[in-house]
């Protein structure tokens, strides 16, 4: 039998590095790694400079692995795993959880930096069940009946989510909302949508939130990307390559059992104010 792995919180809302996790053995400690990835949402492995075979194997003990479409792979060999060059790719460096505009977005992700600064591209996370569990009673009872629109970048992908998403398997509540994706909730008149969604931006960003990791080379971070978000510090003009493995989901988040059916809202044609809001989404 493996020796337990010694997994120690580096903050109090998420995270926790990990040691003692032996790349041989690793089918040894998989269960240990899923347990504490649902403790902890985000796990650090110091060091563990996996090739990109032994990357697609840990993430492929959480689950299916994408195979991306466009982005530059690390060894045509291993599809599974990507390039994010920050010479090439543009910096991560608002808050934001993967790809929401999908109608199943990812479960998990995994990130080996594999070149980087001697200090500074930092990379913060944090925890959405947290977030959503400060929320004030009567705003938690809002939000569970409303829904948010998604989109990518260039508008041409959208997908519509619950704002508040369930654990499949714990039932517990998180925010789902994320700056860089979340458009609009269609309940809502536009600019009660905008300002809800502007306070929900600025309350799930504070750092009571968060937990940050300092990479070195070698360094791996895997996470549950359902009940997070994360971005990346942009304070270095220095290079970072990191290879990345994404876990997909088979299943759209969940709503809250019993949640409201609010209908969506109509605008008045003749109210410019009620369509066009308060001005842009700037947040």
């Amino acid at each position: 039998m493996a020796e337990p792995l010694e997994i120690s919180p580096i903050a109090g809302a998420l995270g926790a590095e990990v040691h003692g996790l032996d790349l041989d053995r690793f089918d040894d400690a998989v269960d240990q790694m899923i347990e504490a990835l649902a403790t902890h949402l985000v796990l650090f492995v110091p060091g563990l400079a996996p090739d990109p075979a032994a990357l697609r194997e840990i993430g492929s003990r959480f689950g299916a692995l994408e195979v991306h479409p466009y982005l530059p792979k690390v060894d045509e060999a291993v599809p599974e795993v990507v390039e994010l060059d920050s010479e090439v790719s543009p910096k991560a460096d608002v808050w934001h959880t993967d790809v929401t505009f999908s109608e199943t977005p990812p479960v998990a992700a995994l990130l080996h930096m594999a070149e980087g600064p001697a200090f500074g591209g930092d990379t913060t996370w944090i925890n959405t069940f947290d977030v959503y569990d400060t929320l004030s009673e009567p705003i938690r009872a809002l939000l569970e009946g409303l829904t948010c629109t998604h989109e990518d970048n260039r508008g041409s992908i959208k997908a519509e989510h619950p704002v508040v998403r369930v654990h499949p398997e714990t039932g517990r509540r998180a925010l789902f909302v994320n700056k860089q994706f979340s458009r609009r909730i269609p309940q809502l008149s536009r600019p009660e949508s905008q300002m809800l969604l502007a306070h929900l931006f600025r309350w799930q960003e504070q750092v009571r939130f968060s937990c940050r990791w300092r990479w070195s080379v070698g360094d791996v971070a895997i996470w549950d990307e359902r009940f997070t978000l994360h971005s990346v510090v942009d304070d270095t003009k220095e290079r970072r390559i990191l290879h990345r493995a994404t876990v997909l989901d088979a299943n759209p988040p969940i709503a809250p059992a019993g949640a409201p059916d609010w209908p969506r809202h109509e605008p008045n044609p003749m109210a410019s104010s009620g369509y066009f809001g308060i001005g842009g989404y700037e947040f």
